[in-house]
């Protein structure tokens, strides 16, 4: 199989484009509608006591543009379902600068999750946000008329104990409709979801007794094949990719990638396991992955770059107009710019030389679940069921693409002569073609097809 990884875009540093903005005043009424004008952080106050008669929600919002903007040119929506009650009573029990600079409103919908919502508005007196600013946590209330409620079927409830990014507390032009004039966040049945029927799918959970298991091979291929990407003279090898048992579950198997040097082209083995079908276009991606920052045998040594990753493509060809591919690309050591700082690449490519990416500088050591939304309108990152970056339509593929694992290195510590080891583990992979999931839909996907002890699927033509 010829090596399908576009070498000259990933080696040596990527570009960095800088731009100073001077900061501006957005006049009242204007809008700058988009899906990542704000980020919501959002803690639940109340956590332990998920099936009570309250909610209680501390609410941030940060302004991720270049102007300063009027608080009452927006509004904040928190989606729920009220199970029965009748009435839904929200309240602001804390906000700095007052309370008083609030407007709390509800209104119904039918979506995913959210048959009510509750909307935070904004007075005049309660200003304007500036560029990168983040405004002082709103501490929401949420009454039933004390009846109790199961906030775990919420859409915007997460048991987050502490203040995080939250893509599922969304942000609207002020007097847009319920699901209207997006500014933040992810909508429940829409853009991030909304129970989309699955017609076709495609999961498997990688319980093989090996790679020369034939059920295996009818699905997989593994690269033995010289080339690029990764450094010069090294080999990929079948041997680097194996099953082993699950750690934390003696019941669950897991496909493991290794990928080794000892710091010379010669002494580099690379590792890559690609779907034979290549019929994967638009719908809901995703995999449980564990990336890792120490390597499986070995020193870890910074000057070492190996790239772990998960991604879509299609066949490589030069200049090919309907090139695409969609990555994630975890760098435990850093690279690309980044130093030695660990970093999460999140990159759609619309062909072998146009692409977007962005980077979440973070360790990522550890279990992840990776989901991916392509539709023709564009494509969504998520980990862990945050939102991360959405890419432009134009980046949507054209044509089908691989499901693709793979581990190189694209830089060696040519100094350091003893052989280390970095490796990846996926425990299950899946496809809902045509369907856009949310992240909890597609764990609740998984979650049923184990619980009914189903190991592998394929519906997808």
């Amino acid at each position: 199989m010829q090596s399908m990884r576009n070498e000259q875009a990933r080696q040596g540093t990527r570009g960095m484009l800088f731009a100073a903005v001077m900061s501006v005043v957005v006049p009242s009424g204007a809008s700058l509608a988009g899906t990542t004008d704000f980020t919501v952080q959002y803690q639940n106050y109340n956590a332990a006591g998920p099936s009570d008669n309250i909610i209680e929600a501390g609410v941030k919002l940060r302004n991720n543009t270049a102007a300063s903007i009027p608080l009452s040119n927006i509004v904040v929506r928190y989606w729920l379902t009220k199970n029965g009650a009748t009435t839904v009573s929200p309240v602001c029990w804390w906000w700095n600068p007052a309370c008083g600079a609030l407007v709390l409103k509800t209104g119904s919908v039918s979506a995913t999750g959210a048959d009510q919502y509750v909307e935070i508005g904004f007075t005049s007196s309660a200003g304007s946000l500036a560029p990168g600013a983040s405004t002082q946590p709103i501490d929401l209330g949420i009454t039933f008329g004390g009846a109790s409620v199961d906030e775990t079927d919420d859409y915007s409830y997460a048991n987050q104990l502490s203040f995080a990014d939250w893509s599922r507390i969304t942000v609207h032009d002020v007097g847009s409709t319920p699901l209207g004039g997006l500014r933040g966040g992810t909508l429940p049945g829409s853009g991030g979801g909304g129970g989309n029927p699955v017609s076709a799918e495609f999961f498997d959970d990688f319980s093989y007794t090996g790679t020369s298991d034939s059920n295996f091979t009818s699905w997989w291929s593994i690269r033995t094949n010289a080339g690029k990407p990764g450094v010069d003279g090294a080999q990929w090898l079948a041997s680097n990719v194996s099953m082993v048992t699950d750690p934390s579950s003696s019941t669950n198997k897991l496909m493991r990638l290794r990928a080794s040097t000892s710091g010379s082209g010669a002494s580099t083995s690379h590792v890559e396991v690609i779907s034979r079908s290549k019929k994967f276009q638009f719908g809901t991606y995703a995999t449980r992955m564990k990336f890792n920052d120490i390597p499986l045998s070995g020193s870890r040594f910074f000057a070492d770059k190996p790239i772990e990753t998960f991604f879509t493509i299609t066949n490589y060809i030069d200049n090919d107009p309907n090139y695409s591919e969609q990555d994630f690309e975890y760098m435990p050591n850093g690279g690309w710019g980044q130093g030695n700082t660990s970093t999460m690449w999140m990159t759609s490519w619309e062909t072998t030389t146009v692409r977007t990416s962005n980077s979440r500088a973070a360790s990522h050591d550890g279990w992840h679940t990776l989901v991916l939304q392509v539709s023709s309108t564009g494509i969504s990152y998520y980990i862990d069921g945050v939102l991360w970056v959405s890419h432009a339509a134009m980046y949507a593929p054209e044509t089908t693409q691989y499901l693709d694992f793979q581990l190189w290195f694209d830089e060696l510590d040519t100094t350091q002569g003893s052989t280390r080891t970095y490796y990846e583990d996926a425990d299950w992979v899946y496809f809902a073609k045509d369907a856009i999931l949310t992240p909890n839909e597609v764990a609740t996907k998984v979650a049923g097809f184990r619980s009914s002890s189903v190991t592998r699927r394929d519906t997808v033509p």
